[in-house]
């Protein structure tokens, strides 16, 4: 399968580079790649639709200092943000699609997700940027496949992660926990941190998107090994496969022991990170996009680590990981001013590893890294985590990458009701079947 082998070429080549030794370096922020040749004359709006919305991460800093650096040295263009959480950028691109309407620049994620979007002629193939050998070979290879249909390439990813569990060492001290090896564990450990006045984990649950995340890596333990879902896409699995409905039972018993916080399902993603930057959770399932926030934290920078997530009843290997090809930028195909958004777009991502790593936000990029991260002063959480690219067995891509829309609605809605309410896990299995059957193709 295509996307299985892009897995194994990207993680080939991630370590490669994101531990490579650095030339002469530059003042932090700075940018030396040009577009080209300065755009000139009449006076061009574009509208650059974003999830970085939190003035303190390095990832909202790294895409203003280049936005500005290209308004500067193209003076008769002006680039407007629209800042959306990652649900509400969701909504809104489905809307302007639905009319033609995407905004200039746009996000969107690989896979399933993407394809509604490629085959409904609303964003501009990319195949003609990636003719310059300069940018397609900043990429990672086989990354390019995950946001490629019929031979077009439709998005340019900026990241590509592993999903895991944050965990702050010093509230497990205070609270007398071990790290936790297996899910049992991991389920043992909530009581212990209720009695020290602590949740064991924070959630955005308002998002949906988090505990279908953390779940994937919980079927791929219960699989004994990656792709399930794949299995279910060849017709070869059922969503009521003993496996999937073992999956939903052990994620139920997770928040039946109080493992989130209380009203988990009324916090969107955006808070449920700061709360753990905070310090107000032990725990924190999400992935290594993640690191340079919790960096830039004066409360828990240096007191965070990073597990893989653990076995479950025994199955599983924790070098088997949720693997995250990321958000990428994406044009809509009937901007008025596509030859430039082309243009800027090709100037965001040439600058934009230099600019990351200067900006302590180079880890889990889905573009080679060339600096020593160690001399540069990144974490020993950055540095651990970026060597755990290197020892990923197998891994599977998000639940809703995989599957088709209609059938991730009624699970992400299935999961998020296990959050707020007593769910029978056999029928919402049963669910999950009845909607694939109705939809897929």
């Amino acid at each position: 399968m295509k996307k299985r082998r892009a897995i194994s070429l990207v993680l080939a080549t991630a370590l490669t580079f994101t531990l490579a030794a650095c030339g002469g370096a530059k003042e932090p922020g700075s940018t030396n790649k040009p577009a080209d040749g300065k755009s000139e004359g009449k006076k061009i709006t574009l509208t650059l639709q974003t999830l970085q919305t939190d003035k303190s991460t390095p990832q909202y800093q790294v895409e203003e200092i280049i936005v500005n650096n290209y308004m500067k040295e193209n003076p008769n263009v002006k680039i407007e943000w629209d800042r959306l959480d990652t649900e509400q950028q969701k909504v809104k691109l489905k809307t302007q699609a639905a009319s033609s309407e995407v905004a200039d620049i746009t996000m969107v994620n690989p896979g399933a997700q993407l394809q509604p979007f490629a085959n409904g002629k609303v964003l501009a193939p990319l195949n003609d940027l990636l003719d310059d050998a300069e940018l397609k070979g900043t990429f990672l290879e086989g990354v390019l496949e995950y946001y490629s249909f019929d031979g077009n390439v439709f998005a340019l990813p900026y990241n590509m992660n592993l999903a895991g569990i944050f965990y702050n060492k010093e509230l497990f001290e205070k609270a007398g926990v071990p790290v936790p090896t297996t899910f049992e564990d991991l389920v043992a450990s909530v009581p212990k941190f209720k009695e020290a006045g602590i949740p064991a984990m924070m959630l955005g649950g308002k998002d949906k998107w988090p505990l279908s995340f953390m779940f994937t890596n919980v079927l791929q333990r219960v699989n004994g090994g990656p792709k399930f879902l794949d299995e279910v896409v060849a017709g070869n699995k059922q969503f009521t496969d003993p496996v999937f409905v073992e999956a939903l039972q052990k994620t139920k018993e997770l928040i039946d022991a109080g493992a989130y916080q209380e009203g988990a399902a009324t916090y969107d993603n955006n808070t449920a990170s700061q709360q753990f930057r905070d310090g107000k959770a032990a725990m924190y399932f999400m992935g290594t996009w993640e690191i340079s926030s919790i960096d830039a934290s004066e409360t828990v920078s240096g007191k965070v680590g990073f597990l893989p997530f653990p076995t479950v009843g025994g199955k599983g290997d924790s070098k088997d990981y949720v693997i995250a090809p990321g958000t990428a930028y994406a044009l809509g195909a009937n901007s008025d001013h596509l030859d430039e958004s082309k243009k800027f777009l090709k100037y965001l991502l040439i600058n934009y590893p230099k600019v990351a790593f200067d900006n302590k936000a180079a880890v889990g990029l889905a573009q080679k890294v060339d600096g020593d991260f160690k001399a540069a002063g990144y974490s020993d959480l950055a540095v651990d985590a970026m060597q755990r690219f290197n020892e990923v067995q197998g891994g599977d891509m998000n639940f809703d990458n995989v599957i088709e829309p209609a059938t991730t609605q009624t699970h992400l809605t299935g999961l998020q009701s296990l959050l707020i309410k007593d769910v029978n896990v056999e029928e919402l299995a049963a669910e999950h079947q009845k909607t694939w059957e109705l939809n897929k193709k």
